[in-house]
């Protein structure tokens, strides 16, 4: 099976405080909840929430990657304790969960696909640990 690591552009990300758009654990187009009244937009601007309690421009704070592959869900089960299964976290869900004990926003953009969200100043670590996680997964099934 073949995984595929790629970083994400993330031209900008903005946290909003106030009633999110969307039902919890759940992203809805570029809006990611992170909590009751909390949520993260990527490519918008603050001047874009002139209702919300508070919007603040974080586009410095996270780093994107992106998994793919029929595997991608087995290279993080290595390090991440959810259940990926996409009868319990599928497509459209979104949680936040260590990954090899790092803070991670975890998403589930599509079948067989992840985006992690992680701060900037973790983000080579995260690298190099789903670089190695991908390196010792077995490439075809049967193979452990």
């Amino acid at each position: 099976m073949t995984v595929v690591l790629r970083e994400l552009p993330i031209e900008s990300m903005v946290l909003v405080r106030g009633e999110p758009p969307m039902p919890p654990n759940t992203v809805a187009g570029n809006e990611i909840w992170l909590g009751p009244d909390e949520w993260l937009v990527l490519g918008e601007r603050e001047e874009d929430y002139p209702d919300a309690l508070a919007a603040v421009d974080v586009s410095a704070n996270r780093v994107g990657f992106e998994l793919s592959g029929e595997g991608a869900a087995d290279v993080l089960a290595r390090g991440c304790a959810l259940d990926l299964h996409p009868s319990v976290f599928p497509v459209g869900s979104c949680a936040q969960t260590l990954l090899a004990r790092t803070p991670v926003i975890l998403l589930a953009p599509g079948d067989h696909a992840f985006r992690l969200l992680v701060r900037a100043s973790f983000a080579g670590h995260i690298r190099a640990w789903l670089e190695r996680a991908i390196a010792s997964e077995p490439t075809a099934p049967g193979s452990r």
